[in-house]
């Protein structure tokens, strides 16, 4: 089981950066904070090219989450989309699932979304608390998992997220951003002022790690049980070797925000950023070269889609799907003009 969460966790994007979303897109916060949370979705033409934060990958589509509730469903690879209504207007900030049936969408307002048919209908599993804001969320099965956020929010369930317990990982309640997993089982968390925190226990106990950064990481990707990447402010990416232990620097010649990650089908690396810039490596990370811009700024989460030919980028533009052929071609032509 831990092995086919890591597959699925790789087309996975790795982060839930909605505080600097919200400053660097110019989305009032209190907008999501005011939207009703148990009223019900409401039907938008244009919901795709709505404010998107999360993206889930299945063998049978994609399932993408974002403002007023909104979450789409793609059947054709992210050609076309249909909107699911919700049972909440809040801001869904993530979407995880644990098989091609069984998910969860959380975000504002302590909500908790659940699914058991692949996305087609969803029921709030959780009560809305104004005080509580989600970010990321992992699940073992279709009862086991975690929540994380705000204010140092960590939340486990032993019944699909119907009742949360809250776990203090540390005193300093500060953000928590991305939580991840290694082939091992191995936890990663990451979030606010460089906090690094890592669990062999499934997160019975933590180790707090020694961070390379003091400014905010906002995603963590695990390419196998020792070598880690983890990303954030101001064009910040470092590499791990050892499980987190040490960190070296990997230079990108860009402050732009990093915002999301994953590996490819062809093993390459992709980094994306709140920018209209994409870095790729070929390398397992130790060096990435920035492709040539492709019209998408604004980007919080990124996916490859299952027929390996599409990478679905979303975030302020809405959702956007690129040939996986035009990256490489894109990642080619920079390595050449760089040699």
């Amino acid at each position: 089981m831990t092995s086919e969460i890591f597959a699925r966790s790789k087309r996975r994007k790795i982060l839930k950066v909605w505080w600097g979303v919200c400053t660097l897109l110019a989305v009032p916060f209190t907008l999501y904070a005011s939207s009703p949370a148990s009223e019900q979705s409401e039907r938008m033409g244009l919901s795709p090219q709505s404010l998107l934060l999360d993206i889930a990958v299945l063998d049978t589509g994609i399932v993408v989450v974002g403002e007023r509730g909104h979450i789409l469903i793609s059947s054709d690879g992210g050609g076309s989309w249909r909107q699911i209504i919700a049972p909440t207007r809040a801001a869904l900030t993530n979407v995880y699932f644990a098989d091609e049936r069984h998910g969860w969408a959380s975000g504002h307002s302590g909500v908790v979304l659940s699914t058991s048919d692949g996305g087609d209908s969803w029921k709030l599993v959780s009560e809305p608390d104004p005080e509580i804001s989600y970010f990321d969320s992992l699940f073992f099965d279709e009862r086991n998992g975690f929540l994380v956020g705000a204010y140092g929010e960590f939340s486990k369930t032993d019944d699909a997220a119907t009742s949360l317990e809250n776990i203090r990982i540390d005193e300093e309640e500060l953000h928590f951003y991305s939580l991840e997993q290694s082939p091992n089982g191995t936890l990663f968390l990451v979030g606010e002022n460089g906090q690094i925190f890592r669990s062999s226990d499934k997160a019975r106990t933590w180790r707090k790690l020694n961070s390379p950064y003091e400014g905010s990481l906002f995603g963590i990707l695990c390419l196998d049980d020792e070598t880690l990447l983890t990303f954030g402010l101001r064009g910040h990416l470092f590499r791990s070797a050892d499980a987190g232990n040490t960190w070296t620097q990997v230079e990108i010649g860009s402050e732009a925000m990093l915002t999301a990650g994953i590996r490819l089908s062809s093993n390459k690396l992709v980094i994306s950023s709140v920018s209209d810039l994409v870095f790729m490596s070929s390398d397992e990370g130790h060096t990435f070269y920035e492709v040539a811009q492709l019209g998408i700024d604004g980007t919080v989460a990124l996916a490859e889609a299952a027929n390996d030919q599409t990478v679905v980028f979303c975030g302020r533009h809405g959702v956007t799907s690129v040939e996986t052929s035009v990256l490489e071609t894109a990642f080619q032509k920079a390595q050449s003009a760089d040699e």
